[in-house]
């Protein structure tokens, strides 16, 4: 079993030599500034930006990751072999760009140059992903193009007609729907200056920031440690998109002070995940599937975060509230630990962190640019650091360290989303979506409840290990049709998406970010990762909530959002109390099996239901409220 594990795991972190050093560096510093002068507005052509990210991003992939966990982690003859070929075939197709853009796809026939070279790069982009995600994604993928070569064998509705070696590598490589296609392309052009924004963000002390004042505000409270994790993972994970990238940050210093206050392992470890994994749906920013989510639907960006607002209100109260239910019932005390700051401190010393975080609001409400945004906030983020520090040179040591390290934390995400667009070309060229939607149909024949259910799930399913972006363009493209061909609007039906495609970091068997909080509680990863799916039980209802009411997104006349919303809250409460077992009070089995059907009974789509629910919430609170201890 042990060496079934090690064979899907990913490699490990490479010791890098002075070599892999000055190349990660070069790479880190041209893509980080010629990405953020691109989002300026500085023109360059896409298709070769395109090429000469993915070789930067296979270069990291090969230099900084070994290839399987028991492998030596020294400088490797082998991964430099990868990345001359990485570059060699990238340089080819950037040369050949002016043939390529005469060449009728399909029609036209390639040469041997050119299906040698998308060949080697398909090649390299398995490799890249088996070695940083695992063998799990690299599996899917084959299946998936193993079906595009001998689906013309299989009898009935999911046959197809006989593909050629040279056409299928036509549509995956010379296509915009393959390879090159909308997940590398959000990746290349959107998330990485987000990405490379937190990144800076995170050198310069705004990290540390979002600590001290989460802090401040709750620090000292019943569980402060554990609502501090809640509060400022949720601020910091909205802009570095990462829920492992938030664990690690984060964690690493509320985790500890958790355990020492009293919180288990396990329940600390929990906590830190799913506070984590909520910043991809935390505006502004909503990490970078929302970026993909506009690419994929055409709604503004803006429209889709100004939607996203009460979810993330709901999804971060509902941790936060069963922080504070827990901590009530096994009695905690106040911490008396930490600075005592108040906030008031807090934003008198580090207001400045806050400007740039406001222009990206400002700019993406105002003109609907997500990248520029990103640019003008990397640079307000510039002078802000040079107004703290007031030393030029460690100013632009933090800014040179921040570029390389956007170029490591965009690795995964932009071999996830070069993976995806094999898969995303082959449900083209095949037809496979509208096969999939079929099943889906066969499955659930006009039955919305349960094609949302296993929409949920096969997006759960396709999350196990990948980045949230690259989870969101697999499942939005198999499951979004269903969804919206039953009469749901789109903007709710992608946004049901995007939370199973974040909730998936914490779903076991394959929960990233709970493997990641385990690392720093020693504790078990599989009792973190089912612990943070109970604490955020309201993230697996509320997606069906605002599908069925979406007056949760903002959607319909005020009356109607107001009372959806306050039911959605009033569930969350009864939610938290039922999983916690404490509603001013230790609630024993009978009244927490009540308030959990009165929490799904509130966000039911019958009005009538959830009126009468929100009443007898409203009228079983108030007694357990005037009968606590």
């Amino acid at each position: 079993m042990s060496s079934l594990l090690s064979l899907l795991a990913p490699g490990t972190a490479r010791a890098q030599g002075p070599a892999e050093r000055v190349a990660i560096l070069a790479l880190g510093i041209a893509v980080g500034l010629g990405l953020t002068a691109i989002a300026f507005g500085v023109y360059a052509d896409r298709r070769t930006t395109l090429y000469l990210f993915l070789a930067a991003i296979l270069s990291v992939a090969f230099l900084t990751t070994t290839g399987g966990p028991h492998r030596p982690r020294g400088s490797s003859p082998f991964a430099w072999v990868c990345v001359a070929v990485a570059w060699v075939a990238a340089l080819y197709f950037v040369a050949m760009a002016g043939r390529h853009e005469m060449r009728l796809p399909i029609i036209d026939s390639l040469t041997t140059a050119d299906q040698l070279a998308s060949v080697a790069l398909i090649v390299l982009v398995l490799e890249a992903t088996r070695r940083t995600i695992g063998m799990t994604l690299v599996t899917l993928v084959t299946l998936f193009l193993a079906y595009g070569f001998l689906g013309h064998l299989l009898e009935g509705p999911f046959a197809h007609r006989q593909l050629a070696l040279e056409e299928i590598i036509d549509h995956l490589v010379f296509t915009t729907n393959g390879l090159f296609g909308p997940p590398l392309l959000v990746a290349c052009f959107l998330v990485y200056v987000f990405v490379l924004f937190g990144a800076i963000l995170d050198r310069v002390g705004g990290g540390e920031f979002f600590h001290r004042l989460a802090e401040a505000l709750v620090g000292r409270q019943v569980g402060g440690p554990a609502k501090v994790a809640v509060i400022s993972s949720g601020m910091y994970g909205s802009i570095s998109g990462s829920p492992t990238a938030d664990v690690v940050t984060t964690g690493s210093i509320t985790i500890p002070l958790m355990i020492r206050t009293g919180f288990s392992r396990v329940y600390a470890g929990a906590v830190e995940s799913v506070a984590s994994t909520g910043g991809a749906i935390m505006p502004p920013v909503m990490g970078t599937a929302a970026f993909m989510m506009s690419d994929f639907t055409g709604i503004a960006y803006a429209n889709i975060v100004a939607a996203a607002v009460a979810p993330a209100i709901i999804y971060y109260l509902a941790i936060y509230l069963a922080v504070h239910f827990h901590a009530r019932r096994v009695g905690l005390k106040p911490t008396v630990e930490g600075r005592g700051e108040s906030v008031l401190v807090v934003l008198r010393e580090n207001w400045l962190f806050l400007v740039p975080i406001g222009l990206i609001v400002w700019i993406v409400l105002s003109v609907d640019r997500p990248d520029l945004s990103a640019a003008v906030a990397i640079a307000a983020l510039a002078v802000v650091a040079l107004i703290r520090s007031r030393d030029p040179k460690a100013t632009a040591q933090r800014l040179r360290d921040g570029l390389v390290d956007a170029l490591h934390r965009s690795c995964g995400v932009g071999v996830a989303c070069a993976v995806a667009g094999l898969v995303v070309g082959t449900l083209s060229m095949t037809d496979l979506t509208g096969k999939i939607s079929s099943m889906l149909f066969a499955l659930a024949p006009g039955n919305l409840l349960l094609t949302l259910v296993i929409a949920a799930l096969v997006t759960i399913v396709l999350g196990m290990g990948m980045p949230t972006p690259a989870v969101y363009a697999l499942a939005a493209v198999l499951a979004g049709p269903a969804i919206v061909s039953l009469g749901i609007e789109t903007l709710p039906a992608h946004l049901f998406i995007v939370f199973f495609a974040s909730m998936s970091a914490i779903t076991p068997p394959v929960a990233v970010a709970a493997f990641a909080a385990a690392s720093i509680a020693n504790a078990n990863p599989m009792q973190i990762g089912l612990l943070a799916c109970r604490i955020g039980i309201v993230a697996f209802l509320l997606p069906f909530a605002f599908v069925y009411q979406p007056g949760v997104l903002m959607i319909g006349d005020p009356m109607t959002i107001a009372i959806q919303i306050a039911a959605a809250l009033a569930a969350t409460v009864a939610l938290a109390g039922a999983a916690e077992a404490w509603l001013g009070r230790p609630l024993p089995t009978v009244p927490r099996l009540v308030l959990t059907a009165l929490g799904v009974a509130m966000i039911w789509p019958v009005q009538s239901v959830s009126f009468s629910a929100l009443a007898l919430f409203a009228g079983i609170a108030l007694v357990l409220l005037q009968k606590r201890h």
